[in-house]
């Protein structure tokens, strides 16, 4: 799988990268440290691209600058196009989608449980608790020089898959922080970066939490988020989710975002100790057993929300 990987990178003039829609840590830090990668180790200078919104929290980023919108690009025609962190064809759009239809050569790096668009080659390992850790383990079975820019976007994907290392952890995944902190990261300098945000994302999330909602003796959080504050989000839901959860009882997490005023509601869904992936499963979604998402079209958040809250009766 290495041997195969290392031989379409080196065979390949042109490469593009991209991750899913709405880019987080983990989408846009496994896109970056590749794109650094292929340079440092085999010379080629790896275009990314993105779609959606690009949070200034991720500004911080090495080589952040370089991203380039999908709207914007001036080609397909790629030799080589190489996806991460994406476990559905509904997580990425049509540009994406031709971008990656019409390489000559596909390789998707992901860590999802639940994925329907395969790659020429898959590597994908739903027991990494980011695709950042799998881009790392790759470059280490290759004997690839990983400077602290790489360790630095690494790093970035580890934190935002594991909520802060509170999810998702075990042994491998702090060895892997050990060995990015040896190569000398500024976890510093990461922390700051993923905690800027605008006022207007700040006000959105106390929105947001003011008016969540809570059934069955406290232990399911529902918020939902209507799309004037939706699209001021500039961090999207996960600092929401963070908040609900840190609420004594609270065992399931729910945000609702009216995303479009079309009718589709996007759902994201947490728990502690109890899996929530089936939940997102009923809806077409998927994810991670603690950590899951899916949608419902051509309803209101209100209906959304009444739907969403049946689903966890009993659980």
């Amino acid at each position: 799988m290495y041997k195969e990987f290392l031989e379409k990178v080196r065979a390949a003039g042109t490469i593009v990268i991209f991750g899913h829609k709405n880019p987080d840590g983990d989408s846009l830090g496994s896109a970056l440290a590749l794109k650094h990668l292929i340079k440092d180790n085999i010379g080629t200078d790896a275009t990314v691209l993105y779609d959606g919104n690009l949070p200034i929290f991720l500004d911080f980023l090495p080589g952040r600058g370089d991203a380039i919108y999908v709207g914007k690009l001036q080609k397909t025609d790629f030799d080589l196009c190489i996806m991460v962190d994406v476990g559905s064809e509904r997580q990425i759009d049509e540009a994406q989608k031709k971008v990656f239809d019409a390489a000559k050569d596909t390789i998707k790096i992901d860590h999802h449980i639940t994925h329907d668009i395969d790659a020429k080659l898959n590597i994908v390992d739903s027991v990494k608790a980011s695709t950042t850790q799998i881009v790392f383990g790759l470059a280490c079975e290759l004997g690839w020089k990983i400077s602290t820019d790489v360790a630095t976007n690494i790093m970035t994907g580890l934190i935002h898959d594991t909520g802060g290392f509170s999810h998702e952890v075990n042994g491998d995944v702090m060895r892997v922080a050990a060995e990015l902190l040896d190569i000398g990261i500024d976890m510093k300098y990461i922390r700051n970066g993923l905690r800027i945000s605008t006022k207007d994302d700040i006000m959105g999330q106390a929105y947001s939490l003011m008016n969540a909602e809570f059934y069955y003796g406290g232990r399911l959080a529902v918020a939902t988020v209507p799309n004037r504050y939706y699209k001021k989000l500039d961090s999207g839901e996960t600092p929401i989710l963070g908040y609900l959860q840190r609420i004594k009882g609270v065992e399931f997490t729910a945000v609702l975002k009216e995303a479009h005023t079309s009718g589709m509601i996007g759902i994201s869904l947490r728990s502690k100790t109890v899996p929530v992936r089936p939940v997102a499963e009923i809806f077409g979604g998927g994810g991670h057993d603690f950590a899951s998402g899916c949608r419902i079209n051509n309803t209101t958040l209100s209906q959304a929300k009444e739907i969403i809250v049946a689903e966890f009766e009993g659980m």
